[in-house]
């Protein structure tokens, strides 16, 4: 069974992502997402059993290390695929927060 993690999970590409390997039965799908009960509700209908949710945010390191840890308590420590799909504006680019 191939392990994929798809970060930004939550919307746009990455829940497409999400949706489109879940599809498969034979992959377990890691979803890394900022809050995991909003995902949960919105893929609920999916009834899929092969997601995993965790919590982590790019800007905040000791979250990141928690969801390594949750990741490889998934896979038992091997993960074959990783889909960087999250998008991190830095603070030089201010004004996209004006829009």
């Amino acid at each position: 069974m191939p392990s994929y993690l798809v970060t930004g999970a939550s919307r746009g590409i990455g829940l497409a992502f999400l949706d489109h390997i879940s599809s498969n039965p034979d992959n377990v799908v890691i979803g890394l997402v900022r809050n995991v009960k909003d995902t949960e509700a919105r893929i609920s209908s999916w009834s899929r059993n092969n997601i995993h949710l965790v919590q982590g945010d790019l800007t905040n390191y000791e979250s990141l290390k928690s969801a390594v840890d949750a990741t490889s308590k998934v896979t038992n420590g091997s993960l074959d695929y990783l889909i960087a799909s999250a998008g991190l504006v830095s603070g030089e680019f201010d004004e996209f927060s004006v829009l």
